[in-house]
C-alpha cells in the first residue's frame, strides 16, 4: 500500500514519483500507539502497521513499543532523581544572601579544629541554614567516632606490623601464647573426652546459661589447676 502511494504519480504531474509535502498527512492507524513519534529511536518513528502486517507482527510491534516506554520512563526517573541546581547549591559552599549577592562560604567556614567554637558576632549564622549546621554537626561526630574507631582497632589488632618497633612485648605475647597451648595440651591429654567429639544434647543449655559440654570443660580445668603446673615461673 505505502509502496504504491511512493510509486504512484502526483496529481498534475508527468512525474511517476510520488514527493510527500508540508500539507501531506498521515494516517495515526499506521502507528503502533495511533501517533508518529519524533524520537528516532521509537519503534512509532516510521509508520509500521498495515493492512497486510500480520497479526504476529503486529504484536512484536506492540511489545518493542512497551519496552522502548519503558526504558524512557526509567530514563525520566533517573534524570529527576539527580539533585537540581537549587539542591546542590549547599554542596558547592555557595549562598545567597538577602540582598542578592552571592559569597563564597568556603572561606568563611571555621577548620575542623575550631569548627565547635563559632563566634555569634561573625554574621556567618544570619546566612547559615539549619540543615547545613545539623549537616555539619553530624559529619564531626562521624569524623570523632571514625577516629577513635581506628584508634582502639590500632590498639587490639595483631597484625605482622603491630610490634614492628616493640621486641619485647612480641618476645612477651609469644610466650604468652607458648604456655597457653602447652595448658591446653594438659587439659587434652587428661581428659580425653575434650578430644572427641559430643552429641549436640550437650549443647543444650540450663537456667544458669550453661550447657553440659562447659560444665565438664570447667570441672576439667579446675582438676587442672590442683596438678603441678607446665608453666615456668622462674
Amino acid at each position: 500500500m505505502w509502496i504504491n502511494a511512493v510509486k504512484r504519480a502526483a496529481a498534475g504531474s508527468t512525474s511517476k514519483v510520488w514527493k510527500p509535502s508540508q500539507h501531506d498527512r498521515l494516517c495515526s492507524a499506521h502507528f503502533i500507539s495511533g501517533k508518529k513519534s519524533d524520537d528516532s529511536l521509537a519503534p512509532d518513528f516510521v509508520p509500521s502497521v498495515f493492512s497486510f502486517t500480520s497479526s504476529p507482527r503486529k504484536r512484536k510491534a506492540e511489545v518493542a513499543l512497551q519496552r522502548f516506554q519503558r526504558r524512557q520512563n526509567f530514563s525520566k526517573l533517573k534524570e529527576d532523581s539527580k539533585p537540581s541546581h537549587e539542591e546542590a547549591k549547599g554542596l558547592t559552599g555557595k549562598e545567597v544572601h538577602e540582598a542578592g549577592n552571592c559569597s563564597d562560604m568556603e572561606n568563611e567556614l571555621p577548620s575542623e579544629s575550631d569548627s565547635d567554637t563559632l563566634s555569634i558576632t561573625s554574621d556567618m549564622l544570619d546566612y547559615e541554614q539549619g540543615a547545613n549546621v545539623a549537616l555539619d554537626k553530624d559529619c564531626k561526630y562521624l569524623r570523632e567516632q571514625n577516629h577513635h574507631l581506628n584508634d582502639n582497632l590500632s590498639k587490639l589488632s595483631l597484625t605482622e606490623n603491630a610490634f614492628q618497633n616493640d621486641e619485647k612485648d612480641t618476645r612477651e605475647i609469644a610466650s604468652q601464647r607458648i604456655h597457653v597451648e602447652r595448658v591446653i595440651g594438659l587439659l587434652r591429654n587428661k581428659y580425653t573426652m575434650l578430644q572427641d567429639t559430643h552429641p549436640l544434647t550437650m549443647l543444650q543449655s540450663d537456667d544458669s546459661g550453661l550447657t553440659c559440654l562447659d560444665k565438664c570443660v570447667r570441672v576439667a580445668c579446675a582438676l587442672v589447676n590442683m596438678c603441678p603446673s607446665v608453666v615456668p615461673f622462674d
